[in-house]
């Protein structure tokens, strides 16, 4: 059976003219989101449908004579073949997922706003600053309900983009181990199988956004003290403000100008994707007109993250009471890399709450 269309029409509130534009303009972008990712009929490739067709490939034609000349390498070639088959299925696989997911929070959406317009009372008779305050309320609640479906969504595509990244040129290897052929210049990409940090892997570039990635210029190369100090401000305990730095320390050295050209990684925390995009933006309208490598608009961008798209892993920041607790619940919650590295950040952790024992605020 065909999927459901989905229906992404909204109320029309012509006694809410600030509303109804604004919900005019949702319904329009929504119907044109849905149209691009296919009305959420994307069909995953399963890992277990491609197994093994590598290894088919091998059983007939001109291969076979060319892999008994090299018989030694037949098993490499053969593993080397289905490895790729099976990651570019996984890749696949997320591929359906994130055009699912992205589906599933429209429908999601489209319900949440309206319910919001069904309880705005009748404008008609109501003084225009009341009615204006009506509408406005109306709209930022929208509006975090959006920015809840654009994480989830954001969620799905930097699982892709990780999936994705595991799949590296063959000319990239160092090594060379992945340039060897059967007969004359054919070559197979290598599955790095790394698992290493979403934000901070020194690996070769991925299939993602590497291509546009730029660097955000010459950082400043701040202390541990001096944001210890900030964090504790904005209402951190010792232990959650030495769990943060723990986990800044892996990723970025307390540079605000690292930069990872593989993800296009960039800052403290190593934003990538569209939280990058959106500390860019952060950056280009601060009232303080400060520079995107400020780190305190970085850790101002992050606390803004903290309390509004990441607020999840905000309350499981302050709910750690120690800080390895606060420096494992930052890196699974708001960083959300691969967790290799998460001994490293705890190690770290432990290390600075021991130092900045004797830091006041």
């Amino acid at each position: 059976m065909a999927d459901e269309a989905v229906d992404t029409s909204l109320p029309s509130r012509p006694d809410a003219p600030i509303l109804n534009a604004f919900a005019s303009h949702i319904e329009t972008v929504l119907a044109k989101l849905v149209k691009a990712v296919g009305d959420g009929s994307a069909k995953s490739i399963t890992v277990e449908g491609l197994k093994g067709l590598g290894e088919s490939q091998l059983k007939s034609g001109e291969l076979v004579t060319k892999y008994r000349a090299k018989q030694s390498d037949d098993t490499k070639y053969r593993d080397d073949l289905n490895s790729l088959d099976s990651n570019i299925a996984q890749i696949a696989a997320k591929a359906a997922d994130v055009s699912i997911t992205t589906t599933r929070e429209v429908k999601e959406l489209v319900g949440d706003v309206k319910d919001i317009m069904a309880g705005v009372p009748n404008l008609t008779d109501v003084p225009l600053p009341r009615s204006i305050e009506l509408q406005m309320t109306a709209i930022n609640k929208i509006d975090k309900k959006v920015e809840k479906a654009a994480q989830a969504v954001s969620d799905a595509y930097d699982a892709l983009d990780d999936q994705a990244g595991k799949v590296t040129d063959p000319e990239s290897d160092d090594s060379g181990s992945a340039t060897n052929s059967i007969g004359s210049g054919n070559q197979f990409p290598t599955y790095t199988g790394s698992g290493g940090n979403s934000r901070n892997s020194s690996g070769p570039a991925g299939l993602g956004n590497s291509a546009s990635a730029q660097p955000i210029g010459a950082g400043q190369k701040v202390t541990a003290s001096e944001i210890y100090k900030y964090l504790l401000s904005k209402g951190f305990t010792p232990a959650q403000a030495a769990g943060i730095l723990g986990n800044m320390q892996v990723e970025s050295g307390f540079d605000t100008g690292a930069y990872n050209p593989g993800e296009g990684a960039i800052g403290l925390c190593q934003w990538e994707g569209g939280r990058r995009t959106a500390l860019e933006a952060f950056a280009a309208n601060d009232p303080q007109h400060r520079s995107i490598t400020d780190w305190h608009l970085q850790v101002d961008f992050m606390m803004h993250e903290l309390r509004g798209s990441e607020s999840g892993a905000y309350g499981q920041i302050k709910a750690a009471n120690s800080a390895g607790a606060a420096a494992a619940a930052f890196d699974q919650y708001y960083e959300r890399s691969s967790g290799e590295a998460r001994g490293q950040r705890v190690a770290n952790a432990n290390s600075i709450a021991s130092n900045m024992a004797s830091v006041a605020a």
